[in-house]
C-alpha cells in the first residue's frame, strides 16, 4: 500500500473512527498486498486458507466503511461533538467560586447583615465539592446547577458526605462538621429550616469552628430567637478573643451589637460597634469599618442623634463607594434617608430610599427591598398619600414573609395600624398592632423602640 502524502492525511486523524479505520485499513492492506505478490506463504490447509483469505478480503472492507463513516461524522460536527463532551466529563468543570458565590448571594439572600458571611460560606462550600469523592459527572452536574441558582445537587453531595463521616464515628468529627456547614451554606440561600439544622449539626460536631457558630447565630436571629442567638455569637467571640484573631472578633462584636440593638440596648449595642470598629482599624479590614460606622450611625438614628446619625452614614458612604460595594451603598442611601426624614426634608429622604431601591432591584436583594419599600412607605404617609402608603407597605410585608423575617414583619405590622389609623379605622389599626407586638414578643424584643412604640398605641386605645 502506498502511504506517500501520510503528512497531508494525518491531519484528519485526530476523530477516534477515522484513526481506528485507518490503522485497521493499514493492517490488512499489507497482509492483502503481501499474499497477492506471494510473500506470505499461503496455508496447506484448504479450508483453513479460506478463512483467512475472507478475513483478511473483508476485514479490508469493513476499515474502509469505518474510515469513511468516520470522515462523515468528523465532517458532520455529530460524533466530534460527542467525543468532546465525553472528554469533558472526564474532569471537573472549571469555575470561580467566589464569583459564583457573589452570584448566589444576590438574588437570594435572606439575611442583610450577614452578607459577606454567606459569601464565604458559600464559596468554601462550592471549593469543596471538587474534594467530596462524588464522581465527577456528579460533581460537574452540581456546578452547573448553581451557575443557575439551583443548589439541590449540591447540596445532595454534601449530605451524602455528612452521612458517611458520621458513620465513621468521632474520628470523622471535624469532617462531619466541615460537610454540615456547606451543606448548611448552600440551604441558607432558599431553605431556614434545612439550613438551622445543618448548622446545628455542625456546632455540635465542632463547637469550636466560629464560622458555624456565627452562621448559626445569624440564622436565629433571622427566625427571632435573639436569645439563641446571643449565645452562639458570644461563644464566637470567646474563641476569636481566645485566638487573637482581630478580623473575627469585630465580626462577631458586630453581629452580637445587632441582637442588642434589636432589644433595644442601644448602649450595649453602641460598645459593641466600637469595639468591632477598634478591631476592624488595626486589622485593617476596611469593609469592617464601613459596616461599624453604618451600625452606629443606625444607633444615633434610634436615639435622636441625627447629626451623630448623619456623620457615621455618610462616612460608611464614602468607603463603600471607593470599594465599589453596591449593597454597601445601598444600605447608607436608605439610612440616609431616615435622617432626611427625621429633619422633615421628605423629597430628600424618598431621593435617598430611591437610590437605595434602585440599586437592590439591580441586585436583586429582597431584604434590602423590603427595607427600601417600607420607608417609601413612611415618606409617603407623612405626606398624606395613604393609598401609595400602604401599597409600599404590603410589598415589604410580602417580601419579608417570603424571607420568614420576623424583624420586618413586626416594622411592617406597625405601619401598616398607622396607616388605618389615620383612615379612621382604629379596629384594623388595632388588629395589625396586635400582629406587630407578638412578633417583637416572640423574638424577646419588648424594649425594642418599634415595641414601645406600638404597646404605647394599644394603651391610648384602651383609655
Amino acid at each position: 500500500m502506498n502511504i506517500t502524502g501520510f503528512d497531508k492525511v494525518a491531519p484528519y486523524l485526530t476523530h477516534p473512527l477515522v484513526l481506528v479505520g485507518f490503522v485497521m485499513m493499514l493492517a490488512y492492506g499489507i497482509h492483502w498486498q503481501l499474499m497477492r505478490s506471494g510473500l506470505l506463504a499461503q496455508a496447506t490447509k484448504k479450508d483453513s486458507a479460506l478463512i483467512i483469505r475472507l478475513f483478511l478480503r473483508y476485514g479490508f472492507w469493513l476499515a474502509l466503511v469505518l474510515l469513511l463513516a468516520g470522515f462523515g461524522l468528523q465532517f458532520s460536527g455529530i460524533g466530534l461533538s460527542a467525543w468532546n463532551s465525553y472528554m469533558e466529563k472526564e474532569k471537573v468543570v472549571a469555575v470561580n467560586a467566589g464569583k459564583l458565590a457573589e452570584k448566589l448571594v444576590g438574588p437570594l439572600q435572606g439575611q442583610l447583615e450577614a452578607k459577606d458571611e454567606q459569601i464565604k460560606a458559600l464559596t468554601e462550600a462550592i471549593t469543596a465539592l471538587s474534594k467530596t469523592g462524588a464522581s465527577t459527572a456528579s460533581i460537574n452536574d452540581a456546578l452547573r446547577a448553581l451557575e443557575q441558582g439551583d443548589t439541590a445537587k449540591a447540596q445532595a453531595i454534601f449530605a451524602e458526605v455528612l452521612k458517611n463521616k458520621e458513620a465513621e464515628g468521632r474520628q470523622a468529627n471535624k469532617e462531619a462538621a466541615a460537610a454540615a456547614r456547606h451543606l448548611g451554606a448552600l440551604a441558607y440561600m432558599n431553605d431556614t429550616e434545612g439550613a438551622l439544622a445543618a448548622y446545628q449539626k455542625a456546632v455540635k460536631l465542632d463547637p469550636d469552628n466560629t464560622g458555624g457558630l456565627n452562621m448559626l447565630g445569624l440564622l436565629l436571629q433571622r427566625t427571632g430567637e435573639l436569645a439563641e442567638a446571643e449565645q452562639m455569637h458570644k461563644k464566637a467571640l470567646e474563641i476569636n478573643n481566645n485566638s487573637g484573631c482581630k478580623e473575627g472578633t469585630a465580626c462577631a462584636n458586630i453581629n452580637l451589637g445587632i441582637v442588642y440593638q434589636r432589644r433595644g440596648k442601644l448602649g450595649k449595642a453602641e460598645q459593641l460597634y466600637r469595639e468591632a470598629l477598634e478591631d476592624s482599624k488595626n486589622a485593617g479590614d476596611t469593609e469592617g469599618v464601613a459596616r461599624a460606622y453604618g451600625n452606629l450611625g443606625l444607633v444615633y438614628a434610634d436615639r435622636g442623634n441625627v447629626d451623630q446619625a448623619e456623620e457615621m452614614h455618610k462616612k460608611a458612604l464614602a468607603i463603600n463607594e471607593a470599594l465599589g460595594r453596591k449593597d454597601g451603598m445601598a444600605k447608607q442611601y436608605a439610612a440616609l434617608g431616615l435622617v432626611c426624614q427625621k429633619r422633615g426634608d421628605l423629597d430628600k429622604a424618598e431621593q435617598m430610599h430611591r437610590k437605595a431601591l434602585a440599586i437592590n432591584e439591580a441586585l436583586g436583594d429582597k431584604e434590602g427591598m423590603a427595607r427600601d419599600y417600607g420607608n417609601l412607605g413612611n415618606v409617603y404617609q407623612a405626606r398624606g398619600e395613604l393609598d401609595k402608603a400602604e401599597e409600599m407597605h404590603r410589598k415589604a410585608l410580602e417580601l419579608d414573609q417570603a424571607l420568614g423575617r420576623k424583624q420586618g414583619m413586626a416594622q411592617n405590622y406597625v405601619n401598616l395600624g398607622n396607616v388605618y389609623k389615620k383612615r379612621g379605622d382604629l379596629d384594623k389599626a388595632e388588629e395589625l398592632w396586635r400582629k406587630s407586638l407578638r412578633l417583637y414578643e416572640e423574638m424577646g424584643a419588648s424594649q425594642h423602640y418599634g415595641a414601645k412604640i406600638v404597646q404605647q398605641e394599644l394603651d391610648n386605645l384602651a383609655r
